[in-house]
């Protein structure tokens, strides 16, 4: 099978894929849907990556930027997402977040 690799912009992201909420803390950040990467939260996570883990994304930080990445990863993480549509067979997606402060010189 041929691997693609994917980069979306965050708009894209949000056009194509529903983020589900934590049910575990309701006060997470995103929106209420990202889910941490230690204890209860991160359990479930596994859990679900387990049956489903092109529901699974990634946020990380590198070298001081923000992305969202399908699949459940440990280095750089920041937390997690779950949502209702599955990644493609195949597909790697990355999310590119806008800086804060891109358009400020």
């Amino acid at each position: 099978m041929e691997f693609k690799e994917v980069i979306l912009s965050e708009d894209e992201f949000y056009e194509k894929f529903n983020r589900i909420q934590n049910h575990i803390d309701s006060n997470t950040s995103f929106d209420g849907c990202l889910f941490e990467t230690f204890g209860l939260e991160e359990e479930y996570v596994r859990k679900v990556a387990q049956k489903t883990p092109k529901k699974v994304w990634t946020v990380l930080e590198c070298d001081g930027r923000m992305y969202y990445s399908s699949g459940f990863h440990f280095v750089n993480r920041m937390g997690y997402f779950i949502t209702e549509e599955e990644v493609e067979e195949g597909v790697e997606i990355t999310v590119e977040l806008e800086e804060v402060g891109d358009d400020e010189e």
